[in-house]
């Protein structure tokens, strides 16, 4: 059994754009390997950065175009997450982040549409509290609950080090 190509909704499950038939999917799933230098002069590589999924689709619309011509464009205008289901496998969350159309007099009653959709990746940012051995320089642990701190004066010493503008302002009051 042959799957369709569908679009569908991540949320409902639902498909959209029915009445769009693709006519060709392009899926590039790339890895790239880094590339360093050794002292000897060779190439080395010791990690895969892996990119994001990128679709190219080409979309004949038919029947009430202007309907579904404008679904499609709310979609892409709304950044909503898509699902794509192609032969052999299905990517999910997919972002729409291109959209082109052609008309042309040769097709009266349809116009292909070339979309761009890339892997969408969200950002899962780690909460924590960081511990004093943590943090590399003890003075800068401002979180940890120290109590009430009384301020003081600073001695004469450290008053002195002040900054240039400190000592050409103190010269010029004849300090």
């Amino acid at each position: 059994m042959i799957t369709d190509v569908k679009i569908f909704d991540i949320e409902s499950f639902s498909t959209l754009f029915a009445s769009a038939s693709p006519m060709q999917v392009n899926v590039r799933d790339e890895h790239k390997a880094t590339k360093f230098q050794v002292e000897n002069g060779e190439t080395r590589s010791d990690h895969v950065v892996i990119e994001a999924i990128e679709i190219g689709m080409e979309l004949l619309l038919t029947g009430d175009m202007k309907n579904a011509y404008e679904s499609i464009r709310q979609a892409y205008d709304n950044h909503q997450l898509l699902g794509i289901q192609t032969r052999v496998r299905t990517y999910s969350p997919m972002l729409l982040v291109n959209f082109y159309h052609d008309e042309s007099a040769e097709m009266l009653d349809a116009i292909k549409l070339s979309l761009r959709f890339a892997e969408w990746r969200m950002v899962e940012p780690e909460y924590g509290e960081l511990p004093p051995r943590k943090v590399e320089k003890k003075e800068q642990s401002g979180t940890v609950n120290r109590g009430k701190v009384q301020t003081q004066e600073a001695d004469e010493k450290t008053q002195r080090k002040g900054s240039v503008l400190t000592k050409i302002e103190d010269w010029s009051k004849g300090d």
